[in-house]
């Protein structure tokens, strides 16, 4: 009877598988492989070799930097835990409120007139947008100047121009507008705007101007 011989490198080949069940199977049964340490002897499947009472056996190598938890019977070392980072705190929005304060517009300059020699302002009722303004803003101020026209002498009429500024003041100060605020000034027939030589250009001189100066 002939016995038949397999090929060399089956013959390899079937060593190798061996060698490989033969290794997995010493692995599980609880070896403890070495790792690449050096702090114990390490047989030729790279195990650790164990002592008649199951203990690692040591090399020269040994401390306990190097030593295996296993090997000596200490608690695995527990990994540290994975701490999620801190939520990023939510952006803060500050809205400023913007308040759009209306500042109201001084009224233009009020020209009222008299009537021949009298101190009496005839657009009297114009002068209310000058109390309002003038109360709604509490620091303005305002100037108030009489005019005569050419009649009469130069002394007497001063004084009625005088006198025709005052009754303007008096009228603002009846709307509450206090005297320091108003600058009150006679001009008599000095600063015509017209000819004296008309009646109409007389109408025209017998005045009194009110300006916001502030």
């Amino acid at each position: 009877m002939k016995t038949k011989l397999l090929p060399l490198t089956a013959v390899i080949a079937l060593a190798a598988t061996s060698s490989v069940q033969a290794h997995s199977s010493v692995e599980a049964k609880g070896d403890i492989m070495a790792d690449g340490t050096s702090a114990y002897v390490v047989d030729s499947w790279g195990r650790i070799v164990r002592d008649n009472e199951n203990r690692c056996v040591r090399s020269i190598d040994w401390s306990k930097d190097t030593a295996i938890a296993k090997c000596e019977g200490w608690a695995e070392p527990k990994p540290a835990p994975v701490v999620a980072p801190a939520p990023a705190p939510a952006a803060v929005v500050v809205v400023e409120e913007v308040v759009v304060v209306e500042v109201p517009t001084a009224p233009a300059k009020f020209i009222g007139h008299f009537d021949f020699d009298k101190a009496d302002v005839k657009e009297i009722s114009e002068l209310d947008v000058f109390a309002a303004y003038m109360n709604e803003v509490a620091d303005s101020k305002v100037a108030i100047t009489g005019y005569t026209d050419s009649t009469g002498p130069e002394a007497y009429n001063q004084k009625l121009s005088e006198k025709r500024a005052q009754d303007v003041v008096d009228y603002l100060a009846g709307k509450g507008i206090s005297a320091d605020r108003m600058t009150v000034t006679g001009m008599g027939e000095s600063s015509p705007i017209a000819d004296n030589a008309t009646k109409a250009g007389r109408a025209e001189n017998r005045r009194v101007e009110v300006e916001i100066v502030k």
